[in-house]
């Protein structure tokens, strides 16, 4: 087994984070990828698949039998991190099969203790990008404004946009998407929300089976595929050439979030985009509601409370984290 048994329950826990991560509105599981130290990891093992890669595996699945042909493929698949890469994923699933519903069910019912508490989550763990930041001068630290600027001016033109269902434009938005959800604190679809193209995604999801959604959905997946090749090892080369200085950056992104994770919102005026089933995306809808100040004291006390147990648990999560290193 390639992986230890600490290691494997380390990698779907690690999983299972990130996937929780994803339910949050306006985050983006690349958040959790970066404060639980597996950022970079992650980036190298997706670079590293290649066509090697697809035609080692068609040669094992045809002929598996070839001891040959199983001991390349064992190689192929230890040179690009599958275990990690598989594990991590079974995580992931986990997280969306048992984790949206109470998700869902917490964001309908307390939006501000749910938000307040990934807060908390986040911020004990802010030292695990800060400790990867090699260089501390203020030419690095400089790259921390954009990071932080990225993550929040898009709210400030959520909704102005026009979306459009030309499968050119279904394709940039694809690579776009794809690349904003690489990135730690930001979402994928709330960037697509600002180019106006989440509803009209959802409604081709809706009518799956029509021509015209046909060709929009694979345009956008194609761009998706395009986009995550093109900007893994984009991101890959920033982090070989200028490490401390994109660290930085993505420390900026992730404090940026905070923005978008502010407990206290204007919830029932955020956008109500219908989803396939017909219900209104509570996520959607919380991650685009303006920030508010609290109306008094009495309504902080549920979220600070809530920052309070994210903190703890954030803690918590950095003593697992020190546990696998040892």
């Amino acid at each position: 087994m390639p992986l230890t048994k600490k290691e494997i329950l380390f990698c779907i826990l690690n999983g299972f984070l990130i996937g929780i991560a994803n339910l949050i509105p306006g985050v983006s599981g690349g958040t959790f990828a970066l404060i639980l130290g597996l950022y970079d990891r992650l980036i190298t093992a997706i670079t590293s698949i290649n066509g090697i890669t697809v035609s080692v595996t068609i040669q094992f699945l045809i002929g598996f039998t070839n001891p040959t042909k199983r001991e390349h493929f064992r190689k192929e698949m230890k040179r690009i991190d599958f275990w990690f890469l598989a594990f991590l994923g079974f995580g992931l699933l986990l997280s969306v099969i048992s984790g949206a519903k109470l998700i869902q069910f917490l964001l309908q019912n307390h939006p501000a203790a749910t938000l307040a508490l990934f807060i908390g989550l986040i911020i004990p763990s802010l030292s695990v990008p800060y400790k990867l930041i090699e260089n501390h001068g203020i030419k690095e630290w400089i790259y921390l404004i954009p990071g932080i600027a990225l993550t929040i001016l898009p709210s400030l033109f959520m909704g102005d946009t026009t979306g459009s269902e030309n499968p050119l434009i279904a394709f940039l938005t694809g690579m776009i998407a794809i690349s904003a959800m690489i990135l730690p604190g930001i979402s994928g679809s709330y960037i697509m929300l600002v180019l106006g193209e989440y509803q009209i995604v959802i409604g081709k999801l809706s009518n799956i089976l029509e021509l015209d959604s046909i060709f929009f959905l694979v345009a956008f997946a194609l761009g998706c595929l395009v986009g995550l090749i093109v900007f893994t090892h984009f991101v890959k080369w920033l982090f070989k050439k200028y490490k401390s200085h994109t660290m930085t950056f993505l420390l900026g992104l992730i404090l940026g979030s905070f923005f978008i994770l502010w407990p206290f919102k204007d919830y029932a005026n955020g956008q109500a985009i219908v989803g396939r089933s017909g219900e209104v995306k509570r996520d959607i809808q919380i991650a685009t509601a303006k920030n508010i100040l609290p109306a008094n004291f009495d309504e902080t006390v549920i979220p600070g409370l809530a920052l309070l147990i994210g903190i703890a648990l954030g803690f918590g999560l950095n003593q697992l984290e020190n546990l696998k290193e040892d």
